[in-house]
């Protein structure tokens, strides 16, 4: 048996403006997803921690009939459909946190699937080679992605993403936040449309946005390289202002980042897509308890580094 240990990742500045050419900052958390890889006679796809928990389904003409089901598969399929062998196998998929709620997992069922499968069918393929044919697979997918999920969820670490360049930032490894999800109520493919919704009616002030959110994200960069955390949690709160002015936050969120800054936590902002999921703050036990208190789930946001594992069992 392969496994593919793929760490789940939280955005701390720049999503949205990435998918148009801006830079963002990601990091890799202690929370993972599954890939494991089993011989087969025929492809099949098992999972009991995400959407197609207790159903095993029959891949093996890559046709799958069921809506909801194609939309947490898709990336499986594509994935698969990238390489040229086909060798059939049962893919299993365990996630520490429910699909959709802004913490990577359609990238990292991707990156899984990619590194667990090609080394499955004899291939050893460098993290950088990953990380590309994830992206390659999100595209086909999505229609519309930055390479930051995949790319993050590969290498591992803060990682500052820039259209098709990455660069992993040198961080003290001591740094930490807190954070957790709530349940979504639209998708982040929702979210993509409402925000070039946005742009296609008012050009001139999401070019103001997006020029803000860059400068922001800029800054950030230098601080958090110094390890200025007062200041970096500032601008969460301003890059969480500028996202509730693109329209892509919830009330429940908003309430709780307002909360937490009147309570004096440092900082504290939406992470990922949007439409609910990702909240996440400078540590503070205070925006653990809010999160809790206003019904979401804490995750622990301890960074990691090493990005995807395999393993052979």
């Amino acid at each position: 048996m392969i496994e593919a240990q793929v760490p789940l990742k939280l955005t701390l500045f720049g999503e949205h403006a990435v998918v148009y050419g801006k830079p963002a900052i990601a990091y890799t958390i202690s929370e993972y997803l599954k890939v494991r890889i089993l011989p087969s006679e025929r492809f099949y796809i098992r999972s009991s921690s995400l959407q197609i928990t207790g159903v095993n389904i029959d891949l093996h003409d890559f046709k799958i009939e069921n809506e909801n089901v194609k939309k947490v598969l898709a990336y499986v399929v594509e994935a698969i459909n990238y390489f040229e062998v086909k060798k059939p196998a049962l893919i299993e998929i365990e996630s520490s946190v429910e699909p959709s709620v802004g913490l990577g997992t359609s990238a990292a069922v991707t990156v899984g699937v990619v590194t667990a499968y090609s080394r499955y069918i004899g291939l050893d393929l460098k993290k950088e080679e990953i990380a590309n044919i994830a992206h390659k697979v999100e595209l086909k997918v999505q229609g519309l992605a930055s390479i930051m999920d995949t790319t993050t969820e590969t290498l591992g670490g803060f990682v500052y993403i820039k259209g098709d360049d990455a660069e992993i930032l040198n961080v003290d490894r001591n740094i930490t936040f807190s954070a957790g999800y709530f349940r979504r109520i639209a998708t982040t493919a929702e979210m993509l449309r409402k925000v070039k919704s946005f742009k296609e009616k008012n050009s001139d002030l999401f070019n103001h946005f997006l020029h803000l959110i860059e400068r922001i994200t800029e800054t950030a960069r230098s601080y958090l390289k110094s390890g200025d955390i007062e200041s970096l949690g500032e601008l969460m709160y301003a890059n969480h202002g500028a996202l509730f002015s693109l329209g892509i936050t919830v009330p429940v969120i908003d309430q709780l980042v307002s909360t937490a800054r009147s309570a004096g936590v440092k900082g504290c902002k939406i992470s990922g897509g949007g439409g609910g999921g990702s909240v996440i703050c400078t540590k503070d036990e205070r925006a653990e308890l809010l999160i809790h208190a206003m019904g979401g789930r804490v995750v622990n946001a301890t960074p990691t580094f090493e990005g995807v594992r395999i393993k052979l069992i």
